[in-house]
């Protein structure tokens, strides 16, 4: 006969010397359905399996175990599950009661552990939260070895266990608690195991701060900054950055940094509406295509810079001023190929009738174009009749009938520099003088054809003059300053660099122009201490003072710095000081 054992393992049980009253073996039924209290068995043991004999037994039998209580009564779900479990424990094994209930059949001559009981034994339903734990009573065992309430999971409303706080020893910081994971990025990248980056000074500014700090950034570092990330990015792009546009390198391919740079502007707008500046000095590869992007693209333009734009011709200048009526500013400082501002398709330079459409300049500068003549002239000034400032500095092929068409048609010119001119004479003086009191700035530099004759009429009909440069003009002596300084008290600033001026022409000027500001007579032989003496003792807010090359003493120097304690000398004696 063998018996089965938790463990798994066959066993060979002894056999006991067969009982004296083995005729009353097995017990009758109503035998079986005796109380447990008197003896009988349990009513349940479907083989009749019995530890105790039947209580018809004489008393030489071995007594009965001790009476037992019944275990508490168990939730009505788990009634079905429990009574199963132990008629199918029944069939194996006798029952071990322990502490008044039953917690498993084992084999009598064999302690099998803790884990036998509970892992093998007994299988862990599955119930619905909801519903009490048949382990409740197991729980509340007054055993401590039995206590399982450490093995159940913590509900989700329970707190979780926190370990004790270890006061901090001395010498040592208390650690700071981490921060708490608010945003969804956070939690993701936790989540992940990615490290989170760390927030930039920038991430607490507001976007209007951050866009007023970029508006200080030239436009390739704005540029740049674009991509740094996606706030960055919008930012970068806002409209109030693109008021101006300023390249200026010779490394930058411009006509394709104004496409790139206007196509992102004009994605939402369908046009950059609001640039109103763009400067592109020195950027020798932009030509008539930049251009004329800029004049499809930007129709509100203003103001317009591309000195040393070498490759530009009348083409791009034409496509740009023919889109934007608003320019008033151009600067074409250096591009020798620009011979003419016309407003015609086939670039004719004849003149256009009066009825025609006019340019709004007032601003112009053509310095350096050398390939600029009388003819092309002509077509500008009637283009343009609202001028204010013209440069053509160095512009060597224009003559006195270029000035002519200068006085004729742009009669509110109030700065006009025709400096290393060398054609012009004193006829051009003449016609310029024609422009009258509205005249204010005057410069014919090198101009050496022109004497005191011009200079004369100059200072007759513009009396407002503010600025007068006739370095190099040495035919200009003291009978023309005479003139000057008394037809124009309001003169601030006078070059008379190598001129046949002497120190009675300088006393002259100090008298009649206390209010002089600048003053240069570089190179003037005839002047010695006594003439820049009267300087400074009549025009105390002289501030620039140029006395290189003259015949001026050490006396000189110090009066001047006494008289006129903000004055800057420019000097080549060694022994100033």
């Amino acid at each position: 006969m063998y018996c089965y054992q938790p463990l798994f393992r066959r066993r060979k049980v002894k056999k006991r010397p067969p009982h004296p009253h083995r005729a009353c073996w097995p017990p009758a039924p109503s035998c079986r359905t005796q109380d447990v209290s008197e003896g009988g068995c349990e009513d349940g043991d479907s083989e009749g399996v019995c530890e105790a004999p039947p209580a018809c037994h004489p008393a030489t039998d071995p007594p009965p175990p001790p009476p037992f209580s019944p275990p508490p009564p168990r939730p009505q779900a788990m009634e079905g599950r429990a009574a199963a479990a132990a008629t199918k424990l029944g069939r194996m094994s006798p029952s071990v009661y322990v502490g008044g209930g039953t917690l498993g059949r084992v084999s009598p001559g064999h302690d099998l552990g803790y884990h036998t009981l509970v892992t093998r034994q007994t299988p862990t339903p599955t119930r619905d939260r909801t519903t009490p734990s048949p382990w409740s009573d197991v729980r509340a065992s007054p055993f401590p070895a039995l206590d399982l309430s450490a093995l159940s999971s913590c509900p989700r409303s329970s707190p979780r266990p926190q370990l004790p706080q270890v006061p901090p020893q001395q010498g040592q910081t208390t650690p700071q608690p981490q921060p708490q994971l608010e945003t969804t990025d956070q939690l993701l990248a936790t989540y992940k195991g990615k490290r989170l980056a760390r927030s930039s000074p920038f991430d607490k500014l507001s976007d209007e701060l951050v866009v007023r700090i970029l508006s200080f950034l030239p436009t390739n570092a704005v540029c740049q900054c674009a991509r740094v990330c996606r706030r960055w990015y919008v930012l970068a792009w806002d409209p109030r950055l693109w008021a101006t546009i300023t390249l200026t390198s010779d490394a930058i391919h411009a006509d394709r940094a104004i496409k790139q740079i206007t196509r992102l502007l004009a994605r939402d707008s369908g046009g950059c509406v609001h640039v109103e500046k763009v400067i592109l000095n020195s950027c020798s590869r932009l030509t008539d295509r930049g251009l004329s992007l800029i004049g499809r693209r930007c129709p509100e333009l203003r103001h317009l810079e591309i000195k040393g734009c070498v490759n530009v011709t009348n083409i791009g200048i034409f496509e740009l001023v023919t889109q934007c009526v608003n320019l008033d500013h151009l600067d074409v400082t250096g591009c020798h190929q620009i011979t003419c501002i016309h407003l015609t398709q086939q670039g004719n330079v004849e003149p256009e009738p009066m009825h025609s459409r006019q340019l709004y300049l007032q601003y112009l500068d053509m310095t350096d174009c050398y390939a600029l003549e009388d003819q092309g002239l002509k077509v500008i000034v009637k283009n343009c009749p609202q001028l204010l400032h013209l440069y053509l500095r160095r512009c060597i092929n224009i003559t006195d009938a270029g000035v002519k068409h200068m006085a004729s048609y742009c009669l509110m010119l109030r700065e006009v520099s025709v400096s290393d001119c060398v054609q012009i004479t004193d006829f051009g003086m003449y016609e310029l003088a024609k422009l009258g009191p509205n005249l204010r700035y005057l410069s014919v530099a090198k101009c050496d054809q022109i004497s005191d004759a011009g200079i004369k009429q100059i200072a007759r009909h513009c009396y407002k003059l503010r600025y007068l440069n006739v370095r190099g003009c040495e035919a200009v002596s003291d009978d023309s300053m005479e003139m000057v300084a008394r037809s124009c008290p309001r003169l601030r600033a006078l070059d008379i660099g190598k001129c046949d001026v002497t120190d009675n022409g300088m006393k002259l000027i100090s008298e009649h122009c206390p209010n002089l500001k600048k003053l240069s007579v570089k190179s003037c032989d005839m002047i010695t201490d006594r003439g820049v003496q009267y300087i400074a003792y009549y025009c105390r807010g002289l501030q620039q003072l140029n006395i290189q090359d003259c015949q001026v003493t050490i006396d000189g120097y110090r009066t001047v710095k006494k008289h006129c304690r903000r004055c800057i000398i420019e000097h080549t004696n060694p022994g100033f000081f």
